[in-house]
């Protein structure tokens, strides 16, 4: 027996001892050496010493208690918005608290609509500021005065609605959380570059009653993470510090501020949608305040002959005088918004018809379509000195729609067989309401119904 064995002699040594060859393994990679000062150096240059962190580039705006800036983020590398308290009030403990009191607030409120807030902090020893996601575009008022009114078209003004329906949403969010902005106004709404609406300056933020009935637990959550309860300002400062043009008036007399004091803003926020000035606007700030005590502002249609009624109706209900008469909720006032905008904001005058009544008289001059809300009607025409019987209309039917588009006499007389509700639509508010869309489309459909007259 040879000491050397073949390739073979080892398979069947293999096979006989029925166990299976192993391949032989790859020789594990080796760990890389990182350098710790490397390490050290990558850490330095994403997380710099906090004085360093956040560079200045310039001013962008400045309110009464301080200024904001554009800011570069080094950390993260993204401009961010830095609001910072003047140096005036830096030893102010009520308006530090105040500040900070915003800070919080906002951040606590997780809403698309409200900025997020990034973090609160101290720069070169001694200026207080908070950091928040920065908002390029333009406000709401700027928006709306930036060409006539009467140059605006229909999906313009539609667009600006929709901005406070949206708006609508986050105040009620911060409800929700048991808070009031009290100072709502066209100038505090920012609209983003993409058309994103946001809800800004929370500085006269304050407490709804714990008894209110729209509390929830997110305040009680809201306190247990901030661990103290905040300090509010007074009511004086709430007048002093507010917008006596856009005010409701209960806050212009120092008197309980309720969520329909944030209901009455995003209504005068509305009237200056419409009219481009706010209801109370005033030379004088004093007077402008007296007007908002006295609620005496003049109707949207007072100033503008162009003012969907229905639109109107909406923004005097949510500027009721008392609070009770306005919207209960601001989501309220949201569904009253989002209905007008989907063609929902017509409101015809209801009509009641006793059985046997005549509604309409063939060859009488119209002034009025109507649509049968309950009932049955019977459509009848004198034909050669008798009456035919047309047909019967139900529930949900319209007539006389042609007569008042085209201008002509009707062409049959239509007779309730049962006690029947009507709604009436004069051609007056047809016009308008269609009008207020396109104009073209009014012409089109009063064409049409000529010629359809016409053809009979």
């Amino acid at each position: 027996m040879t000491a050397n064995k073949t390739e073979s002699d080892h398979i069947k040594q293999a096979l006989g001892n029925n166990k299976t060859v192993a391949e032989p393994r790859s020789p594990a990679p080796k760990l890389l050496d990182y350098d710790a000062s490397m390490i050290e150096q990558l850490l330095r240059s994403t997380l710099p010493a906090n004085s360093e962190r956040l560079e200045l580039r310039r001013e962008v705006g400045r309110g009464g208690m301080g200024s904001v800036w554009l800011a570069i983020d080094r950390s993260l590398r993204r401009p961010v918005a830095l609001k910072q308290l003047d140096d005036s009030f830096a030893t102010n403990m009520s308006q530090v608290a105040n500040f900070l009191r915003e800070a919080r607030v906002t951040a606590q409120i997780d809403h698309p609509n409200l900025v997020p807030v990034y973090e609160v902090g101290v720069r070169d020893g001694h200026r207080i500021y908070y950091t928040m996601k920065l908002v390029e575009g333009e406000d709401l008022a700027v928006r709306v005065r930036s060409k006539p009114l009467e140059e605006r078209s229909q999906t313009e003004l539609l667009d600006q609605i929709d901005s406070v329906i949206r708006i609508c949403g986050a105040v009620a969010a911060a409800h929700d959380f048991g808070y009031v902005h009290c100072d709502i106004k066209p100038h505090n709404i920012m609209i983003g570059r993409y058309g994103a609406a946001y809800l800004m300056d929370w500085g006269l933020v304050q407490p709804l009653r714990r008894d209110s009935v729209i509390r929830s637990s997110s305040y009680s959550e809201a306190q247990e993470v901030s661990g103290t309860e905040p300090k509010w300002i007074s009511d004086a400062n709430l007048v002093s510090g507010g917008t006596p043009a856009f005010m409701a008036p209960e806050q212009a007399r120092d008197a309980p501020i309720t969520a329909q004091t944030d209901v009455f803003a995003l209504g005068s926020v509305l009237y200056f949608i419409l009219t481009a000035r706010g209801p109370f606007t005033n030379r004088s700030r004093d007077e402008a305040l007296r007007r908002a005590k006295a609620c005496d502002f003049e109707r949207p249609s007072a100033l503008r002959e162009d003012i969907p009624p229905a639109l109107e109706a909406i923004v005097l209900k949510a500027m009721a005088e008392q609070p009770c008469d306005r919207y209960s909720t601001v989501e309220a006032l949201a569904t009253a918004l989002t209905r007008y905008l989907r063609g929902g904001g017509w409101e015809f005058q209801s009509v009641s018809i006793a059985a046997g009544d005549v509604v309409v008289r063939q060859g009488e001059f119209a002034d009025a379509a109507y649509i049968i809300v309950t009932g049955r009607c019977e459509v009848t025409r004198e034909e050669h000195g008798e009456q035919r019987v047309l047909r019967v209309m139900e529930a949900g039917e319209v007539f006389g729609e042609t007569a008042i588009l085209a201008g002509s006499p009707r062409t049959a007389t239509v007779r309730a067989l049962t006690d029947v509700t009507l709604y009436a639509i004069t051609g007056e508010v047809f016009e308008r309401e269609v009008g207020r869309w396109n104009p073209w489309v009014a012409q089109f459909v009063q064409t049409l119904a000529r010629r359809l007259g016409e053809d009979r």
